[in-house]
């Protein structure tokens, strides 16, 4: 959706650039000249000098084919000489796991702003990367809050599902998807819920006026479905 995105500011942003915050991505397994290539594209697509993060989606190539810790180290180098040069404000991955992370941390001059995975409730750490998010001072945000990709029965659902509807009810004005959005927000996890509809988007915004109790946290933090999909984890670590 780059382009479209690239539109709507030409045509529609009259603020200063510097109050919109722009991410996007290159694909993983990429070496030096196609990362540089990539975000060429990224930056011309989208109509800017530069963006405001810019991440690696996934640590290999989707068919694994590079899935080395040297491939990864390859792409993390490249895409530091992208934020040395401005064209990025900030640097950070997605889909790695505690390896994968630890891979690009031995050769890293700047330590990755973000690692996006997928998290919402009933997910749980499914990769094990919380901790070591922490510990490294990696922002771990969360993407499919809503599990939308999801495999799930209509009880389980995030948006309308029974947990989250029947904790709504103790909260005037406020949806099952509320009540999902603000238990991952209220952690301190960024969240990047997708909406095609206004409604929607204005919805998954208004989750900042009320904060869900202690025992509808633990209440949620105990749930196991909808499951998240595990799978991360066994690209190459060697």
């Amino acid at each position: 959706n780059q382009r479209g995105v690239g539109k709507a500011i030409q045509d529609c942003w009259e603020g200063e650039r510097s109050d919109l915050f722009v991410m996007t991505k290159i694909p993983g397994g990429l070496n030096a000249s196609q990362v540089r290539a990539a975000h060429k594209q990224n930056l011309l697509e989208l109509g800017l000098d530069y963006v405001d993060h810019l991440m690696t989606h996934f640590p290999s190539d989707w068919d694994e084919k590079v899935a080395s810790p040297e491939a990864r180290r390859d792409e993390w180098l490249a895409l530091e000489e992208i934020y040395k040069s401005g064209e990025a404000r900030s640097i950070g991955i997605s889909h790695y796991c505690t390896q994968h992370i630890l891979d690009i941390m031995w050769v890293a001059k700047v330590t990755p702003a973000i690692n996006q995975v997928e998290y919402h409730v009933g997910s749980q750490d499914v990769d094990q990367v919380m901790d070591t998010c922490s510990d490294l001072g990696i922002t771990f945000m969360s993407f499919s809050p809503l599990c939308g990709p999801c495999k799930y029965e209509p009880e389980d659902s995030l948006i309308n599902g029974d947990l989250v509807a029947e904790i709504a009810t103790h909260y005037e004005g406020k949806t099952g998807s509320q009540i999902s959005l603000r238990y991952i927000v209220q952690q301190g996890i960024p969240v990047i819920p997708k909406s095609n509809t206004m409604e929607h988007i204005k919805s998954n915004f208004d989750i900042f006026d009320f904060e869900l109790s202690e025992e509808h946290m633990q209440r949620l933090s105990r749930a196991t479905k909808p499951a998240a999909e595990s799978g991360d984890c066994s690209v190459a670590i060697a």
